[in-house]
């Protein structure tokens, strides 16, 4: 499950961890994380962040492919199991491999490179702790982040890390709406990611692109948040429905194992549904935290065979401060996941990823810092009923949500 000739930049970035130790600790917004809102503080673990072996494994919850462990996995992986996604098409298949019958077996924790800066060596370094779902997207970082993994994922396989045992997902970005447009936007993806195909490509956002991103408050007050919008209101589920379909033609052809969403609501599967050949969609991606549990959306999401993975995780991401101050602070402050850090000597993160993964969520966390790569892995603790209780109680609802703060069409009450 180890990269035998990463083990040279892993012991480096140890040391480089260790040294860096006490400046990231004891000074205030100096976290070595790409994304501090994202990053709390931690209590301190119970563990070191040295890597550990992984032991054997079944399968089904396995974090490689292989029976042999060199001992750079943290811990011994769960998997979840998408929806099965079948249909015929004409078109030449990439490569031998036949659809999956039973559905296609996904990393419940994977490593997410939204705003990572150095994406490149933050995915090797998670590819050698033992990470085994990448997590990117076409739009990331200007479209920046998706060529740095492909060099990530390239110097692995050269290692030997076999291509069948990192499970990759990448989004389609609403710029490319469409059939076609959605065509190219793949093709690009996997052209960036140095790839035949990816194992999840996800509808990234349910809206249109806009006009201009120079959007002016007055005028979108007065003309309403759809101004600047590329597609109407009315044309949006037909529009989705065409970008699904290329996703189902790429499904066919074997350039991805699943197709899935992102950000949809209730209302946005519900008219997808109408028109879908694939359904349901093997993931719904979305803002999934104590302080936003989007219940309902959860329960349609289990009801219909669709796989909850859940960003934002931590309760940061693009979280103000101002709108953090208006919910009694960061969600690592809050007693209940502080009580729940201090009675299994973990980190608040770890917390709060637990949380999610005791309710079957898939997530996807991110850090530039080997310590923290580590311990957003290692959730080998579980939660007791209480202590899942009180985290539940901390949900606001709406009010609760922290990301896409910028976009005129953040609502999503539209179909």
């Amino acid at each position: 499950c180890g990269v035998a000739s990463m083990a040279d930049v892993l012991r480096r970035s140890l040391l480089q961890d260790k040294r860096a130790g006490e400046e990231r600790e004891g000074t205030a917004g100096a976290s070595a994380d790409s994304d501090k809102s994202e990053q709390p503080k931690r209590t301190r673990p119970r563990h070191d962040a040295s890597p550990r072996s992984c032991g054997l494994a079944s399968p089904e919850t396995a974090g490689h492919g292989s029976s042999k462990c060199t001992g750079s996995c943290v811990q011994v992986m769960r998997h979840l199991r998408l929806p099965a996604q079948r249909i015929a098409s004409s078109a030449p298949r990439v490569g031998k491999r036949a659809q999956d019958e039973e559905g296609i077996l996904m990393p419940q924790i994977g490593f997410g490179t939204y705003k990572l800066r150095e994406a490149r060596q933050a995915v090797i370094l998670a590819l050698t702790l033992g990470y085994r779902q990448i997590e990117t997207a076409f739009i990331y970082s200007a479209e920046k982040t998706e060529p740095e993994v492909g060099y990530a994922l390239a110097a692995a396989r050269a290692s030997g890390l076999a291509r069948e045992e990192v499970f990759v997902t990448t989004k389609h970005w609403r710029k490319y709406h469409g059939f076609e447009p959605s065509i190219k936007c793949l093709e690009l993806s996997l052209k960036r990611l140095q790839l035949e195909y990816v194992d999840l490509w996800l509808m990234h956002w349910p809206g249109p692109a806009y006009t201009t991103m120079n959007r002016r408050k007055d005028v979108l007050t007065e003309h309403g948040p759809w101004h600047y919008a590329a597609f109407s209101e009315a044309e949006m589920p037909a529009v989705r429905a065409e970008t699904w379909r290329a996703m189902e033609e790429a499904l066919a052809m074997g350039k991805v194992r699943a197709i899935g969403v992102s950000n949809f609501s209730i209302r946005h599967l519900e008219a997808l549904r109408r028109t879908a050949r694939v359904w349901p969609p093997a993931v719904n991606q979305i803002e999934l935290h104590p302080w936003f549990q989007q219940r309902e959306l959860v329960a349609y999401c289990q009801e219909q065979g669709i796989r909850v993975q859940a960003y934002a995780s931590l309760g940061g991401q693009d979280a103000s401060k101002a709108s953090l101050s208006a919910l009694g602070g960061p969600l690592s402050e809050q007693p209940p996941v502080l009580a729940a850090a201090a009675a299994h000597g973990v980190s608040t993160a770890q917390v709060l990823l637990r949380w999610a993964c005791q309710k079957d969520f898939a997530v996807i966390p991110k850090s530039s810092s080997l310590e923290h790569m580590a311990e957003n892995l290692r959730l080998d603790f579980e939660l007791s009923d209480a202590e899942v209780d009180g985290i539940d109680a901390l949900d606001r609802a709406e009010p609760g949500r922290q990301c896409w703060r910028n976009d005129p069409l953040r609502a999503l009450d539209w179909a």
